[in-house]
């Protein structure tokens, strides 16, 4: 009979290699000697594949892995969920009333503070609390960022933008630990517009309005600060902001004649100091991964291919037609990646699993 255990590591080294990431933990759980095998460089590269949640309702979500096509149920606790640039952790809710970030894998749920918990005086405070706060109906969020993930950190700020049923408020953060909201003033000269975008990056919360303008966080005034305007020869197109290889890059969807099917993407390098964005051609080994409140890269070597995800890519959904698609930066080329009609409200997003708490 073969004894499982006295395998040469040469070969173990060779199964793990090819194993998807949630074989790879079971591969590893089998005994010592093939744990011992398992380099944690081999860890770090499966574990930053992506999945795509393709249902979120009911207190339910679902999410695929492209490596195997294997779907997992899981249970969330709130009945809307939105994806966040923390690897592992989502943003559920129940209503407008109640936030939790939650990791799907470690179970671990984090309330947030109501949203009409604020503190310091400010334009954003006379809203909520004030004497017209009939006129301030359903606050929710519109936007969310983290500056850490929980599972890495104890101390970590949590960036929101708000809405209400009358159009946009404002920004507002939170402390780990702490139980209220703190207020941030809006970018002096500048008219209250939609937040698209609002992500981490370097240090700094950043984030794009309706009128392409970049602005981030100064943390010791607790205010916004006008950085640039995006793209101004750039019309009929959706800007994401989202970090790669170190860099802050604007990827634009530019929609094709009476706002069809998307027909190309143009990735700008935005430069926050000097106020400038230069076209990106390349994007080498990474690839882009395009979500509403969530976008964020993957760098990618011999051993973390995907099958139907490669590297140079921006990978996307089609809001027209409700595809998840692919755009290869070396040809233009558009390709359909997977079907996501039947998917529910903010499912079809792309999700990075933190798979830490199982090592």
């Amino acid at each position: 009979m073969v004894n499982w255990e006295e395998l040469p590591r040469e070969i173990l080294e060779l199964i793990a290699r090819r194993l998807a990431i949630e074989d790879f933990l079971a591969f590893r759980g089998v005994c010592t000697s093939w744990r011992s095998t398992t380099a944690k460089e081999t860890y770090d590269t499966k574990s930053k594949k992506p999945w795509l949640m393709i249902y979120a309702d009911n207190q339910r979500a679902e999410f695929r892995s492209p490596t195997t096509g294997r779907i997992y149920p899981m249970q969330v606790p709130g009945s809307h969920v939105r994806t966040l640039s923390a690897p592992g952790w989502i943003l559920a809710s129940q209503g407008d009333r109640e936030y939790h970030i939650f990791n799907p894998l470690s179970r671990v749920s984090i309330e947030l503070p109501a949203l009409t918990k604020l503190r310091r005086k400010s334009r954003l405070r006379v809203q909520l609390d004030g004497p017209k706060r009939l006129q301030c109906r359903h606050p929710r969020i519109n936007r969310i960022a983290l500056s850490s993930g929980p599972s890495s950190t104890r101390s970590y700020v949590v960036m929101i933008h708000i809405h209400q049923s009358l159009g946009p408020l404002g920004f507002a953060f939170h402390r780990s630990g702490e139980d209220a909201w703190t207020a941030v003033s809006p970018a002096m000269y500048l008219r209250r517009s939609t937040i698209l975008q609002l992500i981490y990056y370097d240090g700094l919360f950043v984030a794009l309005d309706a009128n392409k303008q970049i602005m981030t966080f100064n943390k010791r005034n607790h205010r916004m600060e006008s950085r640039l305007i995006l793209g101004q020869n750039i019309f009929e197109g959706h800007p994401y902001l989202v970090e790669c290889s170190g860099s802050l890059l604007a990827a634009w969807m530019i929609w094709g004649e009476g706002y069809g099917t998307v027909k190309e993407i143009r990735v700008f390098k935005v430069d926050l100091e000097k106020g400038t964005e230069e076209e990106v051609k390349s994007l080498g080994n990474a690839s882009l991964f395009l979500n509403g409140n969530s976008s964020f890269s993957v760098e990618f070597n011999a051993e973390s291919c995907l099958l139907g995800v490669k590297p140079n890519h921006v990978y996307f959904k089609d809001n027209i037609d409700e595809k998840k698609k692919s755009y290869r930066m070396d040809n233009g080329e558009v390709g359909i990646y997977f079907d996501a009609t039947s998917c529910h409200g903010y499912a079809a997003a792309w999700f990075q699993p933190d798979f830490s708490a199982f090592l």
